[in-house]
């Protein structure tokens, strides 16, 4: 009798873990979405985009396709390696900071508004988000302005490098950079995720002009944090950062809890009915991160 008790245990608990394999991706047939040239070559697979995005919205415009949403870009990956899903969307800067990291992963460069999804420039830019009526944005576009494309892609490849190894030292001066050491004219307070490599990330060593979050012994860096270091200086202030999980950046910057949102998010006109826009500080095409094939 008791050994009829343990193998119907043993059974039961098998079935668990295969119900439970089942549900993070184990038991899902995966659909092989290397060779999409356009977007219908996507149908039948499972997308995600993360929750509260434009790329979301833009992945729910397609047919054929399962679409899973979650909440940041640490838990897609995790989906995407365990098999849950087939492909997730993201920025190329993010795409080439990820496919640098993890060798069984490629993207589907996609062409916005050509064989990929159609996307406005405001969709797939992003931009500095200030309280609605702020002067800020009169104030930083200047600063914006200032920054010549050569230079944004310029800092966009050296922040793809850094974060392969995001403590360890670069090895040349970032090249975006203020002359102005003046932060009289007090604190700039600035949120962001703080978890979306190569736009904001957070690592353990102040290497590469990484900023210390505010509340923590951890330290932020990555594309947002050195345009957030430039404007804050040359506006002669000082720069906090925060680090704040992207559904509660939106209400935490009209609750006045810090003055501006720079966290690579794209002013769509749904967020420019809550927040004001700078002009946008980066472009980039939307792309379909995928495991490649064995």
């Amino acid at each position: 009798m008791r050994t009829r008790i343990t193998l119907i245990s043993l059974l039961t608990l098998a079935c668990i873990l295969l119900c439970s394999l089942a549900s993070c991706g184990g038991g899902r047939e995966h659909v092989d979405i290397s060779g999409a040239t356009d977007l219908s070559g996507l149908a039948g697979a499972t997308i995600a985009a993360q929750t509260g995005t434009f790329h979301l919205d833009a992945l729910n415009t397609l047919e054929g396709v399962t679409v899973k949403e979650y909440e940041d870009f640490s838990k897609l990956l995790v989906a995407l390696k365990s098999g849950a899903i087939d492909g997730y969307v993201a920025e190329e800067p993010t795409a080439l900071s990820v496919v640098a990291s993890n060798s069984d992963l490629a993207y589907l460069p996609l062409v916005n508004n050509d064989t990929g999804f159609t996307a406005s420039d405001a969709d797939t830019g992003i931009a500095v988000a200030f309280k609605t009526g702020s002067d800020m944005v009169a104030r930083v576009n200047p600063i914006i302005a200032s920054i010549s494309v050569t230079t944004r892609s310029a800092l966009m490849a050296q922040i793809v490098k850094m974060s392969e190894n995001m403590d360890a030292p670069l090895g040349e001066d970032i090249v975006l950079s203020s002359s102005n050491k003046d932060t009289s004219n007090g604190t700039l307070r600035i949120a962001m995720e703080c978890n979306y490599a190569p736009f904001n990330w957070t690592q353990t060593t102040d290497a590469n002009g990484a900023v210390k979050i505010s509340g923590s012994n951890f330290y932020a860096n990555g594309y947002d944090v050195q345009i957030a270091k430039y404007i804050a200086a040359e506006l002669g202030m000082a720069l906090e950062i925060f680090a704040v999980e992207w559904d509660s950046l939106i209400p935490g910057l009209q609750a006045g809890t810090y003055d501006g949102i720079i966290a690579g998010m794209s002013p769509t006109a749904e967020r420019e009915k809550e927040v004001d826009f700078t002009d946008c500080y980066y472009n980039s095409n939307l792309v379909i991160i995928y495991k490649k094939a064995r």
